[in-house]
């Protein structure tokens, strides 16, 4: 796991700028490769063949690679390699860039894992960004048609030089809608994400940028009973989890006690010793350590769990406005750098069990949407009946703005069908799940565990999220793929009826508490000076309804971690 930057043209001081941020993310060791056209740089966490002749970037023939991530199948690969490339490191690197050698852009195909990397291929004057197929690891560019800059994370890009720091506004917008930046936005201009399951084609010396999509979720359900999805579910964890454990290095696995990391460590206990870690808060109703720790002992992990007050988090926001380079409304976010931390002082990898929640159906609160919007789908079959005035009340793009009002957070008048563009969705759950999966999943869940992990030099790595996994769950009847009734089923089977139905807490957090109480006159001050968002939301008004009638948490804390990361980024 590493951190990777670049740019057009031969500018090594650039990089050695772009580089200092990105150290916590791999601070084992940085290299740097540049030539007229390109320059690209990496920071390596040593995960695989910790010894030097694995550092990056890294060249065979005309090929030269920067690259972030872990194919886990490297070794399938690695054979199918052999009979024509001998090899002379034991990482994983070197066989990606072979495998790219060999096959071209389509050996992604047969990369199962989770990477972002950039290859420049000086032959044919062409370089290549590519972003795995969940998003699990990130990758930003900025083109401004004459500067091309790439990293890992923003905040390296801002340190090249030529990078505007001015806000674009849809992104400022979406964060206010969603709580965080989806799709490609960035909030930055000229700035992009690269989006899961692509890659990028930039040619420096024509200026010209292409980007395809290499691999989508799948569009066709398959006809099976229960037993069956059991069965073929468990054998696809259970080969994830195992797959996941390689590395030359220690690995736990974070352990809240809900379903999906205790499926998690059910499964791997019975292979290795296994490190589980967990946080607890002294507050009780916020504390959910108990429930991992009986988890634990049954399985006999090494357990190791730490407690905090729940005010000790506040210390932590500073930190988690530097580490994330563009506003980012998660609360959770807090704990989770806690989890971390923790486990970095015993373990450089942890397995974690996010996407669980999207593939199973793990959010009780769309089926709660479920039955409010049901109606207006029905709606929409009958809507030839009705007059011009109505008619745009029984459209799919009605219900499906009423059922992303769960998401909103101000204002009304914000347009969001751009994120619910969802032809393929054939019932309204199945519409809900998609938006879960392609943004929530991808621009809050994985950005929050990369960066607070990434900056404790950890790695974090979703079993969950094996491509194999994915595509299975998404073909499967939507019946079986409500309130996580596989995992459910799947974990009773490993432990004790009462363990397996405890329910799971999650991070919770005062915030309501935090900003009428402890923070209210620094959030008062904070937000009383002129912002961008100022276009945006209606702040003064917001705020006085808060403080009056106790509504509208979520918008004030919002704008409250925009306004913090607007002094961090922009002075």
């Amino acid at each position: 796991m590493c951190r990777i930057f670049g740019c057009s043209g031969n500018d090594p001081e650039a990089l050695r700028r772009m580089q200092a941020p990105l150290k916590p993310g791999g601070p084992d060791s940085v290299g740097y490769y540049t030539d007229e056209y390109v320059s690209l740089g990496h920071r390596r966490l040593s995960i695989l063949d910790l010894s030097p002749r694995s550092n990056q970037p890294m060249e065979y023939e005309h090929l030269i690679i920067s690259y972030n991530g872990e194919v886990y199948n490297f070794q399938d690969i690695k054979k199918e390699l052999e009979p024509e490339y001998s090899f002379t490191t034991h990482s994983d690197t070197e066989v990606v860039l072979k495998a790219l050698h060999k096959w071209g852009l389509q050996a992604v195909q047969k990369f199962h894992g989770m990477f972002a990397f950039a290859l420049w291929d000086k032959k044919n004057k062409k370089l290549y960004l590519v972003r795995d197929r969940l998003g699990v690891k990130p990758l930003y560019y900025y083109y401004d048609g004459k500067n091309f800059i790439f990293a890992s994370e923003i905040k390296a890009m801002l340190r090249h030089g030529a990078m505007e720091r001015r806000i674009e506004p849809q992104a400022a917008a979406a964060y206010f809608q969603f709580g965080f930046i989806p799709k490609d936005l960035a909030i930055f201009a000229n700035t992009k994400k690269l989006l899961p399951g692509h890659y990028l084609m930039f040619e420096p010396q024509k200026k010209r940028i292409d980007i395809q999509k290499y691999w989508d979720i799948p569009k066709k359900r398959i006809e099976i009973a229960l037993p069956e999805a059991l069965e073929r579910t468990k054998e696809l964890l259970q080969k994830s989890f195992t797959s996941r454990m390689v590395s030359d290095v220690p690995v736990g696995v974070f352990l809240s006690g809900g379903i999906d990391s205790s499926l998690l460590v059910a499964y791997l206990s019975k292979h290795c010793n296994l490190s589980t870690f967990t946080i607890g808060f002294y507050e009780e109703k916020f504390n959910e350590a108990e429930i991992a720790k009986k988890t634990a002992e049954y399985f006999g992990t090494k357990h190791h769990e730490l407690y905090f007050d729940i005010e000790d988090l506040l210390a932590l926001l500073p930190k988690i406005t530097q580490i994330f380079d563009e506003p980012f409304g998660d609360p959770s976010a807090l704990p989770t750098f806690l989890v971390a931390q923790l486990a970095k002082e015993h373990v450089k990898v942890a397995l974690s069990a996010d996407g669980a929640d999207e593939l199973f159906g793990g959010y009780t609160i769309n089926y709660k949407n479920e039955k409010r919007f049901g109606l207006y789908s029905k709606l929409a079959a009958i809507a030839p009946l009705l007059d011009k005035k109505r008619k745009y009340l029984a459209t799919s793009d009605f219900w499906r703005y009423k059922l992303a009002m769960r998401y909103r957070i101000y204002p009304d008048e914000l347009k969001i069908s751009y994120f619910l563009d969802a032809p393929e969705c054939r019932e309204l759950l199945e519409c809900m799940y998609l938006f879960d999966f392609r943004y929530f999943l991808s621009d809050d869940v994985l950005v929050k565990v990369d960066r607070v992990t990434m900056a404790n030099s950890l790695e974090a790595r979703e079993p969950y999220l094996d491509q194999d996994v994915v595509e299975f769950a998404w073909r499967l009847p939507m019946e079986l793929r409500r309130d996580k009734k596989i995992l459910r089923t799947l974990l009773e089977r490993e432990i004790p009826g009462e363990l397996a139905r405890l329910p799971k807490r999650g991070f919770s957090i005062p915030i309501k508490y935090w900003l009428r109480n402890r923070l209210k006159d620094e959030v008062l001050e904070t937000l009383s000076a002129p912002s961008v968002m100022d276009d945006i939301v209606k702040k003064e008004k917001i705020v006085q309804t808060f403080y009056k009638s106790g509504k509208r948490t979520n918008a004030v804390w919002l704008m409250y971690m925009f306004r913090r990361w607007e002094m961090e980024y922009m002075g």
